[in-house]
């Protein structure tokens, strides 16, 4: 197969075709379950506050790219695969349940995937949903936090503080972390679990 790029470049049109095309590889295939990790999305301008963003444009950019084409993606997999069972993983952040200055569209964009996904449990009970919080890790976006771009200095301490201190999370561990709770299939369908919990 010559693959399918479903990459999103910033064009609306046919997001759905997109994400279509991706899981039409896979007809023909039989399978005893099917498995979405949801983790596509960016990172808002953290140089503004709340009251700076006021272009509706770059809003939409920001929430299209963040939340449409998420709850997109989520629906065509799930028409996708019939009488197969489902399980939908959202990878969340502890920015869907608390409040980070510097960042209130990347929060926004946090809380309502989850509560996207708590809705879809709620709805399906025959899908199992898991809203997965994977801690703080260093990654392009984050290494960008501890500089001055970010507004806010109290926020931007926070992210400094776990580099200095070497407290990032392992992002192999992690994912093995999620992987293991999916498995053992013991969480209550549509909840937040964290790397942190026990």
């Amino acid at each position: 197969s010559s693959g399918i790029n479903a990459e999103y470049g910033g064009e609306r049109e046919g997001i759905k075709d997109r994400c279509q095309a991706v899981f039409d590889l896979c007809l023909g295939e039989s399978f005893e379950s099917v498995y979405l990790y949801n983790n596509h999305g960016a990172g808002s301008d953290v140089s503004k506050l709340a009251q700076d963003f006021d272009d509706s444009a770059e809003i939409e950019d920001y929430f299209f790219l963040n939340l449409t084409s998420f709850q997109v993606l989520t629906a065509v997999f799930l028409k996708s695969f019939p009488d197969t069972p489902h399980t939908c993983v959202n990878i969340s952040s502890l920015c869907g349940i608390k409040e980070f200055p510097s960042m209130s569209l990347y929060c926004t964009g946090k809380a309502a995937r989850l509560m996207l996904y708590k809705c879809l449990a709620a709805e399906n009970p025959e899908v199992k949903v898991l809203n997965y919080s994977p801690g703080l890790m260093l990654t392009a976006m984050t290494e960008s936090y501890h500089t001055e771009i970010m507004t806010v200095e109290s926020t931007r301490a926070i992210f400094k503080q776990f580099k200095d201190g070497n407290h990032y999370v392992d992002a192999d561990e992690s994912a093995k972390k999620m992987l293991n709770i999916v498995k053992d299939n013991k969480f209550t369908s549509g909840e937040q679990k964290d790397y942190h919990e026990p």
